[in-house]
């Protein structure tokens, strides 16, 4: 499994690293895992400093520190970021693609900016987004899948709930057994417009077109981040 983690802060950058170790570190797949930031030249002209690569990638190498899997950094400046996050998924020949977004950008629109673009740009590939709202550690997900349609977004969990050592919470219109899974998951009724506040649970895991459909109320829980996955065509 090799997962291309891209980001523009270097805190962002540590989180979805780590992020992408829970999701697949205890999947029992070959992982490998690729850092890359694209240095956007339009920063210095707008008055914000370079940072050199050792700050850029110094958490992320934190967050890497004993890990048992490939691990590698990739950095270069460039005035078109979009385009060097499409070249490296390419070249790199990435299995998922995981990316960093502020919660402002999501509360704009569904999904627009760069995000927007690279999931245009990049149909064929899985891109997962973490919508981040103030997400730290331990990571306490629940999964909302209200129906079938949702199927693909359980095998990127399975890694997640052997890495937490226990069942995810999942909110759900359709039956485990309607989804084909096996073992011992936390099924309950999907009721998306009176969800109940849950200050343990801090990411909710769930599939683009759900976000979609549901993206006003989503956004109207302000303790959540997302993490949303787009299947690849």
């Amino acid at each position: 499994m090799k997962v291309l983690v891209s980001f523009a802060n270097p805190k962002m950058g540590a989180k979805l690293f780590g992020l992408a170790r829970a999701l697949f570190s205890g999947s029992g797949q070959n992982l490998s895992i690729i850092a890359l930031h694209v240095v956007s030249v339009e920063t210095e002209s707008e008055g914000f400093p370079r940072l050199e690569e050792d700050e850029i990638f110094q958490a992320v190498r934190e967050e890497a520190a004993g890990c048992d899997f490939q691990f590698e950094t990739v950095g270069f400046p460039s005035d078109w970021v979009v385009p060097g996050i499409l070249e490296i998924a390419k070249s790199k020949d990435a299995d998922l693609l995981l990316l960093g977004a502020a919660r402002s950008l999501f509360s704009e629109g569904l999904l627009g900016g760069k995000v927007g673009e690279v999931l245009r740009k990049l149909s064929a590939l899985d891109v997962a987004v973490l919508a981040d709202n103030g997400l730290n550690s331990p990571i306490e997900p629940v999964v909302l899948a209200p129906g079938l349609e949702s199927a693909a977004i359980f095998p990127l969990l399975r890694g997640l709930s052997d890495f937490l050592g226990g069942p995810i919470p999942v909110f759900s219109g359709s039956k485990q057994e309607d989804f084909g899974l096996k073992g011992s998951m936390s099924f309950r009724p999907w009721l998306p417009f009176s969800l109940a506040p849950d200050t343990k649970k801090n990411l909710a895991v769930l599939d683009y077109e759900t976000y979609k459909s549901f993206h006003s109320i989503l956004l109207a829980r302000k303790d959540l981040s997302y993490l949303i996955l787009r299947k690849g065509r």
